[in-house]
């Protein structure tokens, strides 16, 4: 792997204060899939240490979009075929509102990385997509996806339950 790490989300568990991320200082906020900062030093010494892809996290959690895509294309920049940072491009996508622009894309990478390492990655960020859409059956179905092609490549145990836990939060939105 590169220099570069997956936007993963990172979860013990799902609790009142958010879903857990591998980046110290930010959580995912349970209601709609976004990231936000919990600790703003833990987010300082992540944005000091971290990845180009924690730093974009780290920018989207804090509001600051341009920010995020000016480092997304610079990183791109060198780098344009990466998964990571083509991922990150379509989850500021969705973060500035445009879902279904952001479900085309994500189909695309979907197809384009179909049977490699990095389908559940997509899966994962295309179910996030239909998530905050509020299709959660939709969300769902991908949440599951993510998770089983992460079982089947003996990936990561945080990535396992990170889409055990959003496959858990869609399918109980999908009820009520």
């Amino acid at each position: 792997m590169s220099e570069f790490t997956a936007y993963a989300i990172d979860v013990a568990s799902v609790n009142h204060e958010g879903v857990g991320t591998s980046i110290d200082g930010v959580l995912i906020d349970p209601s709609n899939l976004r990231p936000f900062i919990t600790d703003e030093q833990a987010a300082d010494r992540s944005m000091r240490s971290g990845t180009p892809t924690d730093q974009v996290v780290i920018h989207m959690a804090r509001g600051e979009l341009a920010q995020a895509g000016n480092l997304i294309a610079e990183s791109r920049f060198s780098d344009p075929t990466n998964a990571h940072l083509r991922v990150l491009d379509t989850e500021l996508t969705r973060l500035q509102g445009d879902f279904d622009r952001a479900i085309n894309r994500l189909r695309k990478l979907v197809d384009e990385f179909s049977g490699t390492y990095y389908e559940p990655l997509m899966q994962h960020h295309l179910a996030m997509s239909f998530f905050e859409k509020g299709d959660y059956k939709a969300a769902a179905t991908r949440f599951r996806a993510a998770l089983e092609q992460r079982q089947q490549m003996g990936s990561a145990e945080h990535l396992v339950n990170a889409s055990a836990a959003c496959l858990a939060l869609a399918e109980e939105r999908a009820r009520n």
